[in-house]
């Protein structure tokens, strides 16, 4: 049994880095196999395009001035050239094709797990919410059960099985919006990409990858893709998918984690906080600037909350920073760090390219702890002032002095 929302969270972030490692460690391999196979293919071309002019000029020695024959000794040996070609179309680069898609499939399915890990966590936490629905039972079923808890789970499992399989993607996501009473985000989640992405992998596994009428209706076909196209996922578009549902996914783990959990939402709000952190480190800004707003509605309920709540609120603005965003000076405005340690009076400084005298600020925050040298030199915060060669050698200098 699931024991918590945050165990399902750290699956599904566990499941999106695994997919993603895996898509990238092997993608460079698939290339360079379909690229051996390629060099192949054109030298197969190229050598029997060359033994076929060679075969021509010997059969015109042979026979002269008859052309009948030159004509028919000619056909004779084009048809074994066109047997030979024969073997360069099963020589298609294939392996990246194939990578991709899988990539894309497991994508699709972790996400598929994650509503039903959801939906199985809630129903058997509040399992008086089925109270009212009608199950059948033979008796023959109900001997096989030691115990009516037995039976109740086993019930919640054929639950959530008839919401995955008979209700429409569309149906699920209102069944968690109306009957859950989770907010979808539709501001920040672009749901319909998340559509597109499950149409075409609807396409990949049941019409060999061709875009048929049923893809166009559903989709709006945002992509102008024509019936009887072959639709293919490169690495944009995988890396687009992925961001997708990364985003979908915590935000929808999010809401459930403070309406089912409420007594985790600290440990919720430090995800927030970290994964803008390492989305930021991966240059995901969008991702960052969407996870980041996504919090900004959230009311702190303790100190270590706000603490937390104020770090994303500058990972918010870093994200805004390098993208030249204008709503980087509303976010400024709304940080107060009259009374905040020296490690945010530091952040708000840089994000607001303040960087005077920012080197004895960063002096303070080394004494009292708050900044050590691995941090500096891996924070994304931190870039401008480790490209500033006379600043960085001062306050490299400063981490020398506290050891």
């Amino acid at each position: 049994m699931i024991e918590s929302v945050e165990s399902i969270y750290n699956t599904y972030i566990s499941n999106l880095s695994s997919v993603n490692l895996y898509f990238n460690k092997f993608g460079k391999l698939a290339t360079s196999e379909d690229e051996n196979i390629n060099e192949t293919s054109s030298k197969l071309l190229f050598d029997t395009l060359d033994e076929y002019q060679d075969k021509i000029e010997k059969i015109k020695l042979e026979v002269g001035e008859d052309q009948e024959k030159l004509i028919k000794l000619s056909h004779r040996h084009l048809r074994k050239v066109a047997q030979k070609l024969k073997r360069r179309t099963s020589l298609s680069p294939i392996n990246y094709e194939i990578l991709s898609n899988s990539s894309f499939l497991m994508l699709n399915n972790y996400f598929e797990y994650l509503l039903t890990d959801l939906l199985s966590y809630y129903y058997n936490k509040y399992s008086n919410s089925l109270n009212e629905k009608e199950f059948k039972f033979t008796l023959k079923e109900l001997s096989e059960y030691e115990s009516i808890q037995e039976a109740i789970k086993d019930l919640i499992v054929k639950e959530v099985e008839s919401l995955i399989l008979e209700k429409s993607f569309n149906d699920l996501l209102s069944h968690f919006e109306d009957k859950l009473k989770i907010s979808l985000e539709k501001k920040l989640i672009k749901w319909d990409n998340i559509v597109e992405i499950r149409e075409r992998r609807h396409l990949i596994v049941h019409n060999s990858s061709i875009v048929n009428k049923k893809y166009i209706v559903r989709t709006k076909n945002p992509f102008n893709f024509k019936i009887g196209d072959k639709i293919t996922i490169d690495k944009i578009y995988f890396l687009n998918s992925l961001k997708e549902f990364k985003l979908a996914g915590q935000l929808l783990l999010f809401n459930c984690w403070g309406n089912w959990d409420k007594d985790k939402v600290t440990e919720a709000i430090n995800e927030i906080m970290v994964q803008s952190f390492e989305d930021l480190k991966s240059k995901n800004y969008d991702l960052v600037s969407k996870t980041c707003a996504y919090a900004e509605n959230i009311i702190p309920k303790n100190s270590e909350q706000e603490d937390f709540l104020l770090r994303i609120k500058m990972n918010y603005a870093l994200a805004l920073k390098r993208t030249n965003d204008k709503k980087l000076q509303d976010v400024l405005k709304t940080i107060k760090v009259g009374t905040a340690t020296p490690i945010f009076k530091v952040a708000f400084k840089i994000l607001s390219n303040d960087f005077e005298e920012i080197e004895q600020d960063i002096k303070k925050a080394i004494v009292l702890e708050e900044l050590n040298q691995d941090q500096y030199l891996e924070w994304p915060l931190f870039e401008e002032l480790r490209n500033n060669n006379s600043k960085d050698s001062v306050i490299m200098e400063y981490f020398v002095g506290t050891n």
